[in-house]
């Protein structure tokens, strides 16, 4: 089933709508931030994202697993799932002068705009794919997760689990200031300074935490504030 007209048009609403409260931010130039992408738009970037995701689950390519326990709250729950995208579209969204992290180092403010204009564009996709999800939990779970105020989009465990060891062998390609500054007396890795893409090129959304009373939970309260000071969380 290929995404339809009405999708795409609904996909575009809602990225004018979301960019629309973002205002305007004062990126990191191209030459200040070092890592080198095709030059975007941060619009064309979540228009790009939501097509993508669009024809990934059109064709059961998106992967989602059961309902994610919190370490943190008992009771609370959150959905998860990897979304597969081109390599280029995955280095321009996560490591690119105008994608997620750059808003972050912008401002806090930025990175949270950013953050929320492309859950708002990409998780009505998901939740609209219930073929997907239907057999783990309803429709109006995945909704509240989703679409909550903790949501947020980040590198696949492969890159992120302490276990792995794909940031290793990178060399560091970002030469923001304030990022260099905190990583420099630091040991290798020096994550927020790498511009790593998964073997699988994908990006993960995380919805937030929510529990059957109603309520939800904020695991990383400081993820933010991580980010704009170091470019990693």
């Amino acid at each position: 089933m290929l995404p339809s007209v009405q999708q795409a048009h609904g996909t575009r609403k809602r990225v004018a709508r979301t960019l629309g409260v973002m205002g305007e931010s004062v990126l990191p130039s191209p030459l200040q931030w070092g890592h080198k992408t095709a030059s975007v738009s941060p619009g064309g970037l979540i228009a790009s994202v939501a097509q993508a995701t669009n024809t990934a689950l059109a064709n059961y390519v998106a992967l989602m697993d059961d309902r994610e326990p919190c370490c943190s709250a008992d009771g609370y729950f959150r959905v998860s799932i990897e979304i597969p995208l081109s390599r280029p579209l995955a280095d321009q969204l996560m490591n690119g002068s105008t994608g997620y992290r750059a808003h972050y180092a912008a401002s806090v403010t930025s990175g949270e705009s950013f953050n929320r204009a492309l859950v708002q564009a990409i998780a009505p996709l998901v939740i609209e794919a219930a073929w997907l999800y239907e057999r783990f939990f309803p429709k109006e779970f995945c909704a509240r997760s989703l679409l909550g105020r903790f949501s947020k989009l980040w590198y696949p465990k492969e890159l992120t689990d302490p276990s792995a060891q794909a940031l290793g062998a990178l060399k560091p390609t970002i030469r923001y200031p304030r990022w260099v500054r905190y990583w420099h007396a630091l040991p290798a890795p020096h994550k927020g300074l790498l511009a790593p893409v998964s073997e699988g090129a994908s990006v993960l959304l995380n919805g937030t935490f929510v529990c059957d009373d109603g309520s939800d939970f904020e695991q990383k309260p400081d993820r933010s504030q991580e980010l704009y000071e170091r470019g990693w969380t």
